[in-house]
């Protein structure tokens, strides 16, 4: 018997988030729990996706006794969940790099602009797939946090950070308090670690250009090379590392190449990539979390930009480890 993860308006159509359903494959678990939910239920499994155990499955996907089946379906507003064209998601991700190795280009004033900018676009792509499927977040808090993370690290340094992250949480419990919709455990502690990470990592990427435009370089091009490979691997019919190893592996070795390259301490800038690494998946897994509800290794996420859910994470711990070691 399987665990059956029910998520947005098929969990309204069940009455329920998760059963016990009988079934050898996927086709068999979903037929079991239409017959026992309705046609309406039905209907909407067409256009959901599906995983067993935290990987995307076909119907004929064999289930074993114990697992989960994860049913993500379409949500409201007749939207799906799914992410956008591969050619939109692609375009997007490249406009991203571009602005930011721009802004490195450019002024420390224009390089704090950049980050605020996409960092906020990131936000709201985030917040966008936590409100479709009934996860509010102090969506303006959020934004806020970003920009008076990376201000307030232009301005005082790292003072200004610490004072922007713990400021940050203290606006999402006080926004919890006059919007009874974010009072709920689950929005408030979704939307204070988002606010707190957006925080710190629109402040630690304003830090690190302080520190050094070419440890910033190094930081990018961690950041880029863990990324592209990540996508890759993650649209492969045959991928040689899953999308999570791919940001690791993708990551370290870019490291190397770029400390390497430009950095002043070759030995700090490998350390602040692995650390990089770790944080890039755990943002990465906190971003599927947030999204669709799982954890999921491969498989649609919600959004445009789920790839840069571990980036700001990312610039703090690269940041943290640079000042650390040198």
């Amino acid at each position: 018997m399987a665990r059956l993860r029910l998520f947005a308006n098929l969990r309204e159509l069940a009455g329920t988030a998760s059963t016990d359903v009988d079934g050898a494959t996927v086709g068999e678990v979903l037929a079991t729990a239409t017959a026992r939910f309705g046609a309406d239920f039905g209907r909407a499994l067409q256009t959901a996706q599906v995983w067993v155990d935290g990987n995307r499955a076909g119907p004929d996907a064999l289930v074993g006794p114990g697992a989960e089946v994860a049913v993500i379906p379409p949500v409201s507003g007749g939207a799906l969940v799914v992410r956008s064209p591969i050619g939109i998601e692609a375009a997007l991700v490249l406009l991203t790099f571009i602005l930011l190795f721009v802004g490195n280009a450019l002024s420390l004033e224009w390089f704090t602009v950049m980050v605020v900018f996409v960092s906020s676009v990131w936000a709201m792509d985030l917040t966008g797939a936590t409100d479709r499927r009934s996860l509010p977040m102090a969506n303006a808090v959020i934004l806020l946090a970003i920009g008076a993370g990376a201000l307030a690290s232009f301005r005082f340094g790292p003072f200004g950070m610490a004072a922007a992250t713990i400021g940050a949480v203290l606006l999402v419990l006080i926004a919890s308090v006059f919007r009874p919709m974010l009072r709920p455990i689950d929005s408030f502690a979704a939307g204070a670690t988002v606010a707190l990470i957006a925080a710190a990592g629109a402040s630690a990427a304003v830090l690190l250009r302080l520190r050094s435009r070419d440890e910033t370089l190094v930081f990018l091009f961690v950041l880029t090379t863990a990324v592209v490979v990540s996508w890759f691997s993650d649209r492969s019919e045959m991928p040689i590392l899953d999308p999570l190893v791919a940001l690791i592996v993708g990551a370290v070795l870019a490291g190397a190449v770029g400390g390497a390259l430009w950095a002043p301490d070759l030995l700090a800038a490998i350390g602040a990539a692995v650390a990089a690494a770790i944080a890039l998946v755990a943002g990465r897994n906190l971003g599927t979390l947030l999204r669709a509800g799982g954890f999921f290794v491969q498989g649609p996420i919600p959004g445009s930009l789920a790839y840069f859910d571990g980036a700001l994470l990312a610039a703090a711990a690269f940041w943290s480890i640079l000042t650390v070691l040198s």
